[in-house]
């Protein structure tokens, strides 16, 4: 069981104010875009509720009508990154909610590609992003599985992998797969700075253009640690997708984190 570490600090720890915050979010939430509605997968960010939570509802009210079985979380290494993709042996994650359970299944199989691919627990233990998404599957499909990920140091060959083994992992069963991934737009840095990352990032993700990013990754252009996860959605598309701006925004100050709610919709299933 991993526990949560967040609570009480990023969204509530008791369950009935939780829930409440939760249902106020959605209920708060445009859609932004009509096109967004019904989309495969969402970029939200990961700061508390207090920060983001209106962003992190926008993203998850344009998937609200669709029935999702498996949620896959990915979520970059904000902390020492080293190389590779790393998956969890924890049956279940637990918030003020209860229980969402791991799909072991779908985790042996992305385990199967080997690779960049391994089981450490190390970082589902010390990053909160994929936790604070957490309650909002929680809320809107009681039942659903997760199949968290992390992605260490993004590069152009652990992109394609993780690409690929979506596309092949959960291909068939794409229309009850939900693909959230947890970024922000910039890393906390100096205004200026932060608006230029965050520029960059989102120009790459409306241009729906995975191998463009993987161009930028290369040249090491400045982009922020959520931009691998981002390009390995986009790839595994299998054609080009059409990606929604659903709002923007920063932590506010002269040194800041930029933030985005975006909405990824495929063109054509990946068969």
């Amino acid at each position: 069981m991993r526990a949560p570490i967040v609570d009480g600090i990023f969204y509530p720890a008791q369950k009935d104010m939780l829930e409440t915050k939760v249902k106020e979010l959605l209920d708060g939430a445009g859609l932004g875009s009509d096109i967004a509605a019904g989309a495969s997968a969402i970029v939200v960010p990961h700061a508390g509720y207090n920060y983001t939570g209106e962003l992190a509802a926008k993203g998850f009210k344009a998937v609200l009508d669709r029935d999702i079985h498996t949620a896959v979380l990915l979520a970059p290494v904000t902390r020492d990154a080293q190389d590779g993709l790393f998956l969890c042996d924890f049956k279940a994650f637990k918030t003020p909610m209860g229980e969402v359970f791991v799909d072991q299944e779908k985790v042996k199989a992305l385990l199967d590609h080997k690779g960049r691919f391994s089981v450490n627990n190390y970082p589902f233990l010390e990053e909160h992003s994929i936790e604070v998404q957490l309650p909002f599957i929680q809320y809107l499909w009681p039942q659903a599985k997760i199949v968290p990920l992390h992605m260490g140091r993004q590069n152009p060959g652990t992109v394609k992998q993780l690409a690929k083994a979506l596309q092949e992992v959960f291909g068939q069963d794409i229309d009850n797969t939900l693909f959230v991934v947890s970024a922000n737009a910039s890393p906390y840095l100096q205004r200026e700075l932060a608006q230029e990352y965050a520029a960059s990032y989102l120009s790459l993700c409306t241009a729906g253009d995975w191998e463009a990013m993987l161009a930028e990754l290369q040249k090491r252009h400045p982009l922020p640690n959520g931009t691998g996860c981002t390009a390995a959605v986009l790839g595994m598309a299998g054609s080009m997708p059409r990606v929604t701006v659903l709002g923007t925004g920063d932590s506010k100050g002269e040194k800041i984190v930029c933030y985005a709610s975006l909405a990824v919709s495929f063109q054509q299933y990946c068969r």
